[in-house]
């Protein structure tokens, strides 16, 4: 079975997993914070090198106060703790999203977090907080206006090399959690080809039988895909 080298996670379902349990939604966030590891640890044994995870887009300043203040304070407390283990395991963090709206305290996370693990090696985790694709494209475009580069000279690469994922390989499977079925705004360039799995499970109950049957499924694809070429 071929293993995908990139897979980008939709990490959806943490409200709704802690009112179903009849909690507060913050516990939900603190959940999926700490579930990201479990995630990392079954994708690096399946044979998958880089894990991108839409921890925060930046639709989610929408929602109600209570609850955005409830999660930052789950970064700042628990996303230390994160790092850590995560370069115990070796694995390097990167970071794709704005800085425009974060508190410093969520930055010095964000920051340390990417510095503790720069040198580490081939295992990447790419969190795609306050992230939003359009904005990034609409990003790109601008610096490619900004080095005064001529229209007819722009090339996908040109794209590409101005974007958050720059040196990252382009997204092989999506795995969304929670049940919708739905790009929600999520590394759109990078995942023009990318196989798309649709779990039913909740952002914090997604297992490692979600995971291999999302693989499975994008294996068949795969095979199908080549024998119409």
């Amino acid at each position: 079975m071929l293993i995908p080298k990139h897979v980008g996670f939709i990490m959806d379902g943490n409200g709704r997993w802690a009112t179903q349990r009849g909690l507060p939604r913050s516990e939900g966030h603190r959940a999926g914070i700490q579930h990201i590891l479990t995630i990392i640890d079954i994708c690096h044994n399946l044979g998958v090198e880089v894990v991108s995870a839409y921890v925060w887009s930046t639709e989610n300043w929408e929602r109600s106060q209570a609850e955005v203040q409830a999660l930052m304070y789950s970064i700042q407390i628990l996303g230390p703790q994160l790092a850590q283990k995560l370069h115990d395991r070796q694995v390097r963090i990167i970071h794709s999203g704005s800085r425009q709206g974060l508190s410093k305290a969520v930055l010095k996370v964000i920051d340390d977090a990417v510095q503790l693990t720069k040198d580490n090696g081939s295992r990447i985790l790419n969190l795609a907080f306050n992230y939003g694709g359009r904005a990034e494209l609409l990003q790109a475009v601008r610096r490619a206006i900004a080095q005064q580069t001529s229209p007819e000279t722009i090339t996908e690469k040109t794209i590409a090399d101005s974007l958050y994922t720059v040196g990252l390989p382009d997204v092989d499977l999506i795995i969304r959690s929670g049940g919708d079925k739905r790009m929600s705004n999520f590394l759109l360039w990078q995942s023009a080809h990318a196989w798309l799995y649709f779990a039913e499970n909740y952002w914090p109950a997604l297992s490692q039988h979600d995971i291999e049957q999302a693989i499975k499924s994008f294996d068949q694809g795969l095979v199908r895909r080549q024998n119409d070429i």
